[in-house]
C-alpha cells in the first residue's frame, strides 16, 4: 500500500510502498477517507510523547476517519505500531473505533477528533461548565480554540471570549465570539481582558501558557476552574500564587492520550450529533497522501486552515 513512511525519528514522512495491515482477532482493515493533521503528529514521529515510543520504518498520522468493508465509517486514533493514519489501508482495533454517522463530512469528523475533543472534554469532564457561565479561550484562533468556542456555546456558556494574535484574531472572531483579546501586545492584555469580560471568567481553556496565563488568572472569577491544554506560547509562565489562593482557582491539566476512553467515546458521540446539526464549521485544507511531505512542513510552521489528508 501507499504510506506516509517515516525512516527515522524527526524525518519528514515520505510516501512509499508499505506492508498492508491484516486483520486478525478484534482487529479491521479499513481504508483512508480523511485524516486531520494535528501538531500532536510531529510530536509523535519526532518521538517526543513519552507513552507512545515512535520506532521506525513506521508510518506517520494519528487520526483519521476510514471506511470498513461493510461500508461503515469509524473515527480512530492512535492505530497500532507501526502503523498510522497517513496511509491507504488502516488497522483498527475494535475496541477504540468511535462511529461516524453518514451525513456528517468525513474531513470534519476527522477534525473534531484531536481538535474537537480536547475542547468539549476541558469544558464538559473537566470544568463542569455551567449555564450562563462566562468562557474564556486562550488560543481561540487555531482549530482547536475555535472548536473550543462553539462547544462552549453548545454547552450553555452565557458568553464567550477568544484571545488570540495576528490573523488568528480574524479567525477567532468569525466563530462567533462575543468579543475578542488582542494577545499582540503584552502590555494591552490586563485591559483587553476586563473590558471583553467585566464580570470576568469562570472557565479558561489554555492553549497557549506563556505571558497570557498569569493575565488570565488575574480576570478569573471566585471558584474559577483553569484548565491548561497546550503551550503554543512558551511551556514555562510565571503566574502569582495570590492569584490562586484568593480566587479559590482550581487549575487542571487535560491531554488527549490520558483522556479515559469512555470519556472520549462519549464526548465523540456528542461532537457528531451537533455536527449532524450544523453546529460547528471550521475552515479545512484538503490535500493529498501524495504530497504529505509539502503538507508536513506547513503543519509544522503553522497552517492557517486544519490540513486534511485524503488518498
Amino acid at each position: 500500500m501507499r504510506a506516509a513512511v517515516v525512516r527515522r525519528p524527526g524525518d519528514t514522512p515520505a510516501v512509499e510502498e508499505f506492508a498492508d495491515p491484516q486483520p486478525g482477532p478484534g482487529l479491521s482493515v479499513g481504508t483512508l477517507v480523511a485524516a486531520a493533521l494535528n501538531p500532536l503528529d510531529v510530536l509523535l514521529v519526532n518521538n517526543q510523547i513519552p507513552n507512545r515510543p515512535f520506532q521506525p520504518p513506521a508510518v506517520a498520522g494519528y487520526e483519521a476517519v476510514v471506511q470498513l468493508g461493510d461500508g461503515t465509517r469509524w473515527y480512530l486514533a492512535g492505530p497500532p505500531a507501526p502503523y498510522g493514519t497517513l496511509a491507504e489501508l488502516v488497522p483498527v482495533p475494535d475496541s477504540v473505533g468511535f462511529d461516524v454517522p453518514a451525513d456528517v463530512d468525513a474531513g470534519l469528523a476527522a477534525a473534531l477528533g484531536v481538535a474537537g475533543l480536547v475542547g468539549w472534554v476541558s469544558l464538559d469532564y473537566r470544568a463542569h461548565l455551567q449555564t450562563g457561565e462566562t468562557v474564556l479561550v486562550l488560543g481561540a484562533g487555531g482549530s482547536a480554540g475555535q472548536l473550543a468556542m462553539q462547544s462552549a456555546r453548545i454547552l450553555g456558556a452565557g458568553r464567550v471570549v477568544g484571545a488570540a494574535r495576528g490573523q488568528a484574531l480574524q479567525q477567532a472572531a468569525d466563530r462567533g465570539a462575543d468579543a475578542v483579546v488582542d494577545l499582540a501586545d503584552d502590555q494591552a492584555i490586563d485591559a483587553g481582558l476586563a473590558a471583553a469580560a467585566p464580570g470576568g471568567y469562570d472557565v479558561i481553556v489554555d492553549f497557549l501558557w506563556g505571558a497570557s496565563a498569569p493575565a488570565a488568572m488575574n480576570h478569573a472569577n471566585l471558584g474559577g476552574r483553569y484548565i491548561q491544554v497546550g503551550n503554543a506560547a512558551g511551556a514555562t509562565s510565571t503566574i502569582n500564587a495570590a492569584a490562586i489562593r484568593n480566587k479559590q482557582l482550581t487549575i487542571v491539566g487535560q491531554g488527549t492520550v490520558g483522556t479515559p476512553a469512555e470519556v472520549r467515546r462519549a464526548a465523540y458521540a456528542e461532537l457528531m450529533r451537533h455536527a449532524i446539526d450544523g453546529e460547528f464549521s471550521l475552515d479545512l485544507e484538503q490535500t493529498r497522501l501524495d504530497d504529505i511531505s509539502q503538507t508536513w512542513e506547513q503543519l509544522k510552521t503553522g497552517a492557517l486552515r486544519k490540513l486534511v489528508v485524503t488518498p
